[in-house]
């Protein structure tokens, strides 16, 4: 661990959460080619990774797949056919706190 300086601050919890939040928007915003490209070990420029071979599903877990997504298919056809009134009280809302005090 390094030593800090006189002059740097440290980071809030909150950003802290907001760079972290940042860096994952940024990442996940990126197409699959170039996050492939930027993992791309260091070694011979010409060498070519082998294809990553997929593991293939048995029949029973194929099954149990197919099983599975049907179940979340009539889920979410059954949450989103729900009908709700105009004007309904959300079931949750999130309301940011005040931080405590320090000192108590």
């Amino acid at each position: 661990m390094s030593a800090r300086s006189k002059g740097e601050r440290t980071l809030s919890r909150r950003e802290f959460v907001a760079v972290v939040a940042a860096g994952s928007a940024a990442v996940l915003s990126q197409p699959a080619g170039v996050l492939a490209e930027t993992a791309k070990p260091a070694g011979k420029a010409g060498a070519r990774p082998a294809p990553a071979a997929e593991p293939k599903m048995t029949a029973a877990q194929q099954k149990e797949f197919d099983r599975q997504r049907q179940s979340t298919l009539e889920t979410l056809k059954t949450i989103r056919d729900h009908a709700m009134p105009p004007g309904t009280e959300m079931a949750s809302v999130f309301r940011a706190r005040r931080p405590a005090k320090k000192g108590r």
